[in-house]
């Protein structure tokens, strides 16, 4: 039973979704009858993969005929097949970037990782919102199964589509980090960091609530007199002016750091020395940066919002993401009491052991298993 997964998320910048199918796909392995390929589009072969794909070890399948944008753009009014863009048969086709293209035959899977094109319509971009919204309801009709990410998404997904519980599975996200940190004083020197330091990790975008976080910053500086920088590293997301505007509004405002992309050996350092990791955002399929940031021993303040509590257990001070007081009282907390501080931490190494990557990898091998023997 040959299962084949999409790979294109793999070759864009390497973001969440990205991640989240490099990960899984490398660690995909053949057994009980399966046999893994990858899907790719790569026009005329013009595009170099090999560092994209690095450690991904299945045969790759590539359509060289049109270029994927291209594709995406047509595939409604396009009458070839998808299976037939690529050689060889599929029994299963899983897809990890929320829509599954018109025409595919066989059994389907898609990765629906939260709902914020429903419950955050106002953080996206006008087009993509309503190519979302057309396109997971479409998807989650077409699939045998529906993977997620937590059981808060799933539950969504089940309330928002109405379909069984039995046919959405939760494949969660892990830490993906480089062991070994960037040299810190490099960082420091890079990102102009001079004095300790509250860390965020993340787009710079309304949905992550930064606009609350800068104004508890700005309101620790007046009440408690905290020496901080505040570094907020990510790169420029949709609608992110009125953040900008904000800080450049503050009284503190020379004490905020805007990094722009940071790798992941340099988010390492940054989480490694930072007095607490700061994660106000108000709706997460997931959350990884918490669990990376325990994972390298910071204490974490975090939104008790949406999926973020089921991710970070009693290892986090959760605050309420809508009140800049509270996102100003957690953060005082941690950095005030050193022994609660450590408990954080040493709670956090727990906590973020309990996901990898290997697991969900897995996981998403039963899945198909038990898709593929339900339904022949």
């Amino acid at each position: 039973m040959r299962v084949a997964i999409e790979l294109q998320p793999c070759c864009w910048a390497r973001g969440g979704i990205g991640t989240y199918t490099w990960e899984l796909a490398r660690r995909l392995r053949d057994r009980d009858g399966l046999e893994f390929c990858g899907n790719l589009f790569n026009f005329c072969g013009r595009n170099d993969n090999s560092a994209a794909l690095e450690g991904i070890d299945m045969p790759i399948r590539v359509d060289r005929m049109m270029p994927y944008g291209l594709y995406r753009r047509i595939w409604n009014w396009l009458p070839i097949p998808y299976q037939s863009l690529f050689p060889g048969k599929a029994d299963l086709s899983v897809f990890f970037n929320f829509i599954v293209p018109p025409h595919v035959s066989g059994y389907v899977m898609t990765t629906i990782y939260d709902l914020t094109c429903f419950r955050c319509p106002e953080t996206m971009e006008s087009e993509n919102l309503k190519h979302l919204r057309k396109g997971i309801a479409y998807s989650a009709r077409r699939s045998d199964r529906i993977l997620t990410i937590s059981g808060f998404s799933k539950r969504e997904i089940v309330e928002a589509f109405d379909v069984p519980e039995e046919r959405v599975s939760i494949v969660p996200c892990a830490p993906s980090l480089p062991e070994e940190p960037a040299d810190f004083q490099t960082c420091k020197e890079k990102f102009r960091i001079q004095r300790p330091y509250l860390s965020y990790v993340g787009t710079i975008e309304p949905r992550k609530n930064l606009e609350r976080l800068l104004l508890a910053f700005e309101l620790l500086k007046r009440e408690h007199h905290v020496p901080h920088q505040l570094v907020l590293a990510g790169g420029k997301g949709w609608r992110d002016e009125g953040i900008y505007r904000t800080a450049a509004g503050l009284s503190c405002a020379r004490d905020v750091v805007f990094t722009g992309y940071v790798t992941g050996a340099e988010k390492s350092a940054l989480y490694r020395n930072a007095d607490a990791f700061v994660f106000p955002s108000l709706y997460e399929g997931f959350g990884i940066p918490p669990l990376e940031a325990m994972h390298h021993g910071c204490p974490v303040v975090c939104a008790d919002a949406a999926s973020l509590p089921e991710v970070v257990g009693d290892a986090a001070e959760l605050v309420d993401p809508l009140e800049v007081e509270d996102i100003a009282r957690g953060i005082w907390r941690v950095l005030s009491d050193s022994g609660h501080a450590a408990g954080l931490v040493e709670r956090g190494h727990r906590q973020a052991k309990r996901f990898t990557w290997d697991a969900s990898a897995e996981k998403l091998t039963q899945i198909c298993k038990d898709v593929l023997c339900d339904t022949l």
